[in-house]
């Protein structure tokens, strides 16, 4: 299975990243029965996340409408969401997290210190939106859970956004091409994971399972399905629809202690 880099959103492309290839031998350390070719989507499968942010400027460049860190305080907890009081220097900004799935907020605390990233794209450049919550009050906090509902695996290339988790989107052989105004053909693939450099599951799109061998991390991916543009003369332009469709969400899993704690 040949593999291809996350397209960004604005100009598909190879994109240089440290992050080595899927060898296409088909081990995977935490499932050694892969999926088979073009399984259906399991049933109940939803990697939708929200966040509502109050108070954050907009980014000046044009290309995000935000893209912050600060450190945070959870406020308020339900099985779904996280009410975040977080300060930098304008301010505090109040921040709510809404996460489909329990076993993803549950890898938050429901009170205490966090660093929170969030980013948004304008519109314009599609429906782009990335978290991480962070343990701690630092960005070098223990990963806790994180999530991706757009056309690349992280705001910038190459920024370490997920560490120590990292992805790459990966054509499934056995799922067919399909073709949407002539324009746009997209097929399901597999996420692929790496936890400090060591090689761990691949994901196909729809499914879910334990990113590494150790079962520290969860992740659902909701879709991963790898858009191409066509070949014809009036499928040129910057078509957000270009970009792949990329739904994850990770969350550490509690190893012996109370949910919301990683390893």
């Amino acid at each position: 299975m040949s593999l291809v880099p996350v397209c960004m959103a604005i100009a598909c492309g190879p994109v240089e990243t440290s992050q080595p290839v899927i060898p296409d031998d088909g081990d995977d350390p935490t499932n050694p029965e892969p999926t088979s070719a073009c399984e259906p989507r399991q049933a109940g499968i939803s990697a939708d996340f929200e966040l509502t942010i109050e108070g954050w400027p907009g980014d000046t460049n044009g290309y995000f409408l935000y893209n912050v860190a600060a450190p945070c305080q959870v406020e308020a907890a339900t099985p779904t969401s996280r009410d975040l009081l977080c300060t930098d220097g304008d301010g505090e900004h109040s921040v709510t997290l809404t996460i489909a799935d329990s076993r993803i907020a549950d890898a938050i605390p429901a009170s205490g210190p966090v660093f929170l990233r969030a980013a948004r794209t304008d519109p314009e450049f599609g429906e782009n939106q990335w978290f991480a919550v962070r343990a701690g009050s630092e960005v070098t906090g223990a990963l806790l859970a994180g999530g991706i509902r757009a056309g690349h695996d992280t705001p910038e290339p190459g920024d370490g956004y997920f560490l120590p988790i990292w992805m790459v989107l990966g054509p499934e052989e056995g799922c067919p091409v399909e073709v949407e105004g002539q324009c746009l053909n997209r097929r399901r693939g597999r996420m692929g994971f790496w936890v400090d450099d060591v090689q761990g599951a691949s994901i196909l799109d729809g499914h879910e399972g334990d990113i590494d061998a150790s079962g520290t991390y969860l992740a659902v991916v909701g879709a991963s399905v790898e858009h191409k543009r066509g070949v014809m003369l009036s499928c040129a332009g910057d078509d957000p629809r270009y970009a792949d469709d990329l739904r994850v969400l990770i969350g550490a899993k509690a190893q012996g202690g109370a949910p919301g704690t990683a390893r």
